[in-house]
């Protein structure tokens, strides 16, 4: 089930461990931006688009920057 972009803003979630916060990312690709939001879940970071789904395990990069990417590989892989 998708939830409009803005509806969890701001949201925090109970998990069995601790409250995570959902965020809105954002990327610019050919001068058009995409807009989703993403949030934090132990070690792995969720982003969520009309575009679709994605997650994986945060590593190095900071998850905004785990995020963004996320985002751009959703971006890219709707335009085939």
């Amino acid at each position: 089930m998708y939830l409009p972009l803005g509806s969890l803003l701001g949201t925090r979630f109970m998990s069995p461990s601790r409250p995570f916060l959902v965020r809105s990312v954002t990327v610019t690709i050919d001068g058009v931006t995409h807009h989703g939001t993403y949030y934090v879940q132990g070690s792995v970071v969720h982003v969520r688009s009309p575009l679709g789904e994605k997650i994986t395990k945060v590593r190095r990069s900071p998850p905004e920057a785990t995020a963004r990417l996320l985002l751009s590989e959703l971006v890219r892989e709707a335009k085939g």
